[in-house]
């Protein structure tokens, strides 16, 4: 990396791009609803559910059982009235839930 693209980073020029906004965004979105879904489950279902990505308004998220599934559909909507209230500027659409024991190639860990 060379010495002008670490300044141009530093002056947030690098930010002011679009793709790296929406990313920037998404990756909020999903740690924001991350730290949101154990307020809305109980019990073990905490531990089912995590957000893993959010594009085109869609929040999608990984459940471990049918009971999580079946929890998420429960919550669904306070869930998006939070993060919209988090996030006035973003349009939030959907939440898309997949059963998956295995974390998918989206997520981090």
């Amino acid at each position: 990396m060379s010495t002008s693209s670490i300044r141009d980073l530093l002056s947030g020029s690098a930010f002011n791009r679009p793709g790296v906004r929406r990313s920037i965004a998404a990756s909020m979105v999903v740690e924001a609803a991350n730290r949101n879904i154990p307020g809305y489950l109980t019990g073990m279902l905490v531990y089912d559910v995590v957000a893993i990505s959010f594009k085109d308004g869609i929040l999608r998220l990984r459940v471990k059982s049918a009971a999580a599934r079946h929890g998420v559909k429960g919550i669904e909507k306070q869930l998006l009235e939070k993060l919209r209230q988090e996030f006035p500027s973003v349009t939030f659409d959907k939440i898309s839930v997949f059963l998956s024991k295995e974390p998918s190639r989206y997520e981090l860990s």
